[in-house]
């Protein structure tokens, strides 16, 4: 699980970031993520865990329907 895409509810978007992409980070580092992690994560890039959704997940797509 190395992509986490957001639902942003304040702002109306969908965000996606490879956190192997991000500075710092590593797939090993990554791999040991727990969910404090990811929100961890999350407000450091500026987002309120209450006005979001987010999951992690290995490829990038997105569906669009």
């Amino acid at each position: 699980m190395y992509y986490i895409t957001i639902l942003d509810f304040a702002n109306g978007s969908v965000d996606q970031y490879d956190l192997l992409d991000q500075e710092g980070f590593d797939k090993t580092t990554i791999s040991h993520w727990q969910t404090e992690d990811f929100e961890e994560f999350l407000v450091s890039e500026g987002y309120k865990l209450n006005n979001i959704e987010w999951m992690s997940h290995s490829d990038n797509t997105i569906n669009y329907f």
